[in-house]
């Protein structure tokens, strides 16, 4: 394979994974909205919000665990429920904040994203060794979490916010790079397909997660 062709298997590649960010992110902004000017559908979400998470890990924990067994269609449809699932979810927290606020954290979470996506796509550092650091790293994020959620201490809210940014800025640099790798040797049109959606899967949860965790640091509660 020359250069050329390789490049252009990448550029390929890499366009279909955020053609399917971008799709899956107007999904739940649009979900989201328009949760958001409905007091009925707001107080369904709100009572119906651990039923709402558990969807979303299943979608998650069948994508990963199924991948092979599913067709490209059947991942799509799945991608996409899991981004309405979380437009519903997101509903009532946006109703919480004024809409500067969200439009700055939004503004500075595409900011932070890009360039980490950048350091990952131009970087000469190999960053797999990065992989069982970051997964490591991730668990510890998610026990400190729900150990604080008992004890509601704000100032531990805060530092894990801040670690969780950290972590998921990392991740996205260390998925841009491991997608740039799979561009050039997944070359069986399935597997590209079927890569091209979980690479969006994990792209989004990036931005999601860094959305989530710089909203405690620039979120501004309404009046």
């Amino acid at each position: 394979m020359t250069q050329e062709q390789a490049a252009s298997l990448i550029k390929a590649y890499v366009n279909k994974v955020y053609s399917w960010m971008a799709l899956s992110m107007l999904v739940t902004a649009g979900t989201a909205i328009y949760t958001t000017g409905s007091d009925e559908l707001l107080t369904w979400c709100c009572s119906h919000s651990l039923l709402l998470i558990i969807g979303t890990l299943a979608c998650i924990l069948i994508m990963a665990f199924m991948r092979n067994t599913l067709t490209a269609g059947a991942l799509s449809i799945i991608f996409l429920t899991f981004s309405a699932m979380w437009g519903l979810i997101l509903g009532p927290v946006l109703t919480l904040y004024t809409t500067q606020s969200l439009g700055l954290t939004f503004a500075c979470t595409a900011g932070m994203f890009g360039a980490m996506a950048l350091y990952g796509a131009t970087t000469k550092r190999n960053l797999s060794g990065l992989g069982r650091t970051l997964f490591m790293l991730l668990i510890g994020l998610i026990i400190a979490a729900i150990a604080n959620a008992f004890f509601g201490n704000s100032t531990a809210d805060l530092i894990i916010s801040g670690f969780g940014v950290a972590v998921f800025a990392l991740y996205t640099a260390y998925d841009t790079q491991r997608l740039i790798a799979e561009g050039t040797w997944l070359t069986d049109p399935d597997q590209r397909a079927k890569g091209a959606i979980m690479g969006a899967v994990s792209l989004y949860l990036n931005f999601l997660n860094l959305f989530l965790y710089l909203l405690r640091f620039l979120g501004a509660a309404r009046d």
